[in-house]
């Protein structure tokens, strides 16, 4: 049953109670307008996490083509360089993956270092033996794997004066088999053992750590790939239809846009 003390809207009686609901009308669209807001913080933070799924995507793929070419470059050097055969490219990639778990060295970078050695005419056992040397040369310098192999590649030769940096007297002693004693003897001497006592550093931890999401990123990125291969050839497919009816297309796309 109606309370006739509801009329107070209808014809003024209570002006308080206008003021109050009136009020609440305020309160209610403040809020509406605090929601929108979150609505478009949420949109943005929604716009930022998917820009950054693609950003990982496109790095692990790119991790991942990066790592197959360090593997096709020590599968370069066993065609063309015989001497490398006499341990097996199986060997190796075991070798490498037990020195990046013992110091965080990427195995990828180390059988592109390989293949870099085996330019200088050093056989499988030497670049087996030179490896573990490689990379503690490598952290004691701060250089990479492949460039480091370079240093010692080119001392093959009787250019060791980036040796000098590790404390090694380097002297070309005329032929590469000399050079290779010389060179593993003072570095076992200088930087034998470096890379796995830096392993328990801060430094060794952030390159482990480094190492290990590569490694993530490069199984994903062979994961994505021939999704990506696949969305390309279907992308081409598309391209080829427009370009084969480009005089119906081309119209009816203007037609579309000025009803628009």
């Amino acid at each position: 049953m109606a309370d006739p003390t509801l009329k107070l809207v209808l014809i003024g009686e209570d002006k308080s109670a206008s003021k109050s609901l009136r009020g609440v009308g305020d309160e209610a669209e403040r809020t509406t307008g605090k929601f929108g807001g979150l609505g478009a913080a949420g949109a943005a933070a929604a716009a930022a996490a998917g820009a950054a799924i693609v950003a990982f995507g496109a790095s692990s793929v790119e991790a991942y083509r990066d790592a197959e070419q360090s593997q096709r470059q020590l599968e370069d050097a066993y065609k063309r360089f015989p001497g490398v055969t006499s341990v097996s490219i199986e060997a190796l990639r075991e070798l490498n993956s037990a020195i990046q778990a013992k110091t965080g060295a990427d195995a990828d970078d180390l059988a592109s270092s390989q293949a870099v050695l085996a330019q200088y005419g050093l056989t499988g056992e030497q670049i087996a033996a030179m490896t573990p040397l490689l990379d503690d040369y490598a952290v004691k310098t701060g250089k990479d794997l492949p460039a480091a192999a370079e240093d010692l590649g080119k001392a093959m030769l009787g250019q060791g004066r980036a040796l000098k940096d590790v404390g090694i007297d380097f002297k070309d002693a005329g032929s590469t088999g000399a050079n290779f004693d010389q060179v593993m003897g003072g570095l076992r001497t200088q930087v034998g053992g470096f890379a796995e006592g830096e392993s328990a550093s801060a430094e060794g931890a952030l390159r482990r750590l480094t190492t290990e999401f590569g490694d993530v990123q490069e199984e994903v990125g062979a994961q994505l790939l021939p999704i990506l291969v696949d969305l390309g050839e279907a992308l081409l497919g598309v391209i080829g239809f427009v370009k084969e009816n480009a005089e119906v297309l081309i119209p009816l796309a203007a037609g579309l846009g000025v009803v628009a």
